[in-house]
């Protein structure tokens, strides 16, 4: 049985979609950032996918956390420029800011798990993000997920996921393709695949789940340009590439990679000048150099 549940905050409304009262708890949030569109799009087409699924727990579904953000396609809440994923589990600025992180916080505080859709920019490949390598419980929970790239975050505070894992409530987010207000369908039906599986597998949702097979990675490398001109990319995205392989061309001047590892995001074909990011490379873990 669904669910509607909307909350008011001056004016702004804050959907939530309850599917099932049983144990575990999931709660699944999107849009916390309002130009990652295709975390949005995925979270939407999963409510109605739910619709019609026997689901044994209970899911909860927030599509979009910050609305306001999503109407004017930007990442913070228009009304205080406040980072929404900066400021759990308090909050901060407006009252609408601090309203709905507190809101989603107390949902989070009764879910078995917290996971949190975003985007990587439109020049990326779908990864996971989590405390894998400091968190057994994360480990566990992210072992359920059927995507084969894992990543170790930052551990950044503030963060929804990262805040949950700290409170002992295993936390994830999985970056998908977009941003910037774009979406990409493709990689938003991949995504709704992943969450229904994920569901089976912990048998929240009934049905049989997937199998599960993954490349644990550490933190994120960002690699610069050490010249201004254009930028060539090599075929390297959504690769395993070792240190000193060619990213691609600055004019003439090969960019290699400093690392080794994955590459889940890379420039297009543009103009860059000395300084701008041209990949992220996620970096193989300590003697595993594939």
């Amino acid at each position: 049985m669904l669910r509607k549940i909307v909350e008011e905050f001056s004016g702004v409304s804050l959907k939530k979609y309850v599917f099932g009262s049983g144990e575990p708890r999931i709660l699944i949030t999107a849009g916390i950032h309002g130009d990652e569109a295709t975390g949005v799009y995925a979270a939407i087409e999963l409510i109605e996918e739910l619709k019609k699924e026997k689901v044994a727990g209970s899911v909860v579904v927030v599509p979009v956390v910050n609305p306001l953000g999503f109407e004017a396609r930007k990442r913070e809440n228009p009304v205080d420029n406040v980072d929404l994923n900066r400021v759990f589990p308090e909050g901060s600025g407006s009252p609408i800011t601090r309203g709905i992180v507190t809101s989603i916080w107390e949902d989070a505080l009764s879910s078995d798990y917290v996971l949190d859709l975003h985007c990587a920019g439109n020049h990326s490949y779908q990864y996971i993000l989590a405390l894998h390598e400091e968190f057994d419980v994360v480990r566990s929970f992210v072992s359920k997920i059927p995507w084969e790239i894992v990543v170790e975050s930052t551990g950044l505070r503030g963060q929804l996921f990262i805040e949950a894992t700290h409170a002992g409530i295993p936390g994830a987010i999985i970056e998908t393709v977009g941003g910037q207000g774009f979406f990409s369908p493709e990689w938003g039906r991949k995504l709704v695949d992943i969450l229904l599986n994920l569901l089976r597998n912990l048998e929240i949702v009934e049905g049989k789940g997937c199998a599960v097979n993954q490349r644990y990675l550490s933190r994120i490398e960002r690699i610069k340009s050490e010249y201004s001109g254009f930028f060539y990319p090599e075929d390297v995205l959504g690769k395993f590439i070792k240190e000193n392989d060619a990213l691609g061309k600055v004019d003439d001047n090969i960019v290699s990679s400093k690392v080794g590892g994955f590459v889940t995001g890379l420039a297009a074909w543009r103009y860059v000048f000395k300084g701008d990011y041209l990949a992220s490379i996620a970096r193989y873990k300590e003697n595993n150099t594939k």
